[in-house]
């Protein structure tokens, strides 16, 4: 009887462990997905500002088919058509996507918006440019989620860039490509370009690229006495550190005091940091150092713990501009009579204590010119 009872319990258990080896999984399949546009895109558009906030685009998509009932996230992702056709360098956007609908499946695009897009890809011209359409679909998390794409849409747009237009300031009719530049405020100014650089001894003249940023047909402006036209040069007799300033429109800049079709160039010694936290006298300059090898400005200090500080640039004791901090790590300049904005702030409680930090300026990339404030353990 003991010996019947046990065959029945070994029974049941393999039977129990039959059972579940039959039980099998879900399994995430990718079946795709159809994409669909309305006709407001026109081909070829031509975007610009005059006619950014019209409508260009408004995508609608199925429900991605994972081969199981779930719930994906969606991103609109473009690519180049021509350059790109395995969509490797694209780039996606979830800004324009109809969020405020459970489960919307929709995304309406503005020609600004478009063309903000089209400007991250990296072959991004504003010439013509066949922009592939997608909708990434995700599921699960980052560590083991799936993918997958719709159907692409292709359409034929004409950008225009976002990207600062720049000056190059080059020597002896040289490359304008390798040349120091100078950059724009705003990619809709032509008044307020600015760069610091390093010039070799010899004579200087603008270029100014095309629309679309090449220097294979280049606007030439000759330098004289102050002014930007004609065929004459800037001479630098002496290699050093200068401030450029230039106004290509035909208005005078209010805020950088430089007339129409006209240049400041401005030599400086060195930057250095001023403000309570170099401590007094306050507004002295406390000089940095170049170094040659990695191009910034090095300075290794005490500085007081919770207190603030900027950046100087001098031409002996006279200052020549000022930069603070426009975001993390990063600067702007400010007029040198502005007496607040754009201060940096030592870490820590403002306790009268100091601690040494290594402090490095770059400002090789004109208008994106950066900081590092790095704590010193010795």
């Amino acid at each position: 009887m003991k010996n019947i009872f046990k065959i029945s319990i070994l029974s049941f258990v393999l039977a129990s462990i039959g059972s579940c080896t039959d039980d099998k999984d879900p399994v995430v399949s990718t079946n795709g997905f159809a994409l669909r546009k309305d006709d407001s895109v026109i081909a070829p558009t031509v975007f610009s500002e005059a006619n950014k906030t019209d409508t260009f685009a408004k995508l609608s998509w199925d429900r991605s088919n994972y081969g199981m009932p779930t719930v994906a996230t969606y991103a609109v992702y473009i690519s180049d058509h021509d350059l790109d056709p395995n969509f490797e360098n694209g780039v996606e956007s979830t800004a324009e996507l109809n969020t405020d609908v459970a489960d919307a499946r929709t995304a309406e695009f503005s020609v600004e918006e478009f063309n903000n897009l089209i400007n991250r890809l990296p072959s991004f011209t504003c010439n013509q440019m066949n922009i592939d359409i997608r909708v990434k679909s995700k599921l699960g998390n980052s560590s083991n989620a799936v993918y997958q794409y719709s159907n692409p849409i292709t359409v034929a747009v004409k950008g225009y860039p976002k990207s600062l237009p720049i000056l190059a300031f080059v020597k002896d009719s040289g490359d304008p490509t390798a040349a120091s530049k100078l950059a724009a405020s705003d990619y809709t100014s032509s008044s307020n370009y600015e760069g610091y650089m390093y010039l070799e001894a010899g004579n200087y003249t603008l270029y100014q690229p095309n629309a679309c940023g090449d220097f294979t047909s280049p606007t030439i402006y000759g330098l004289t006495s102050g002014s930007i036209g004609g065929t004459g040069s800037f001479v630098v007799t002496t290699a050093g550190h200068y401030f450029v300033k230039a106004n290509l429109s035909s208005s005078a800049n209010t805020d950088t005091g430089v007339a129409a079709m006209s240049y400041v160039i401005t030599p400086f010694t060195s930057f250095g940091i001023f403000g309570a936290a170099k401590g007094l006298p306050t507004g002295a300059n406390r000089a940095m150092t170049y170094n040659s090898t990695n191009k910034k400005w090095e300075l290794t200090f005490d500085l007081f713990k919770g207190r603030k500080f900027r950046f100087k640039s001098v031409n002996g004791t006279a200052g020549v501009s000022v930069l603070g901090m426009s975001s993390p790590n990063q600067l702007i300049e400010f007029p040198l009579t502005a007496a607040t904005g754009g201060d940096i702030r030592v870490p820590g409680t403002d306790d009268g204590t100091k601690q040494k930090y290594d402090i490095k300026i770059d400002t090789n990339n004109p208008r994106n010119y950066t900081y590092e404030l790095e704590l010193n353990p010795n």
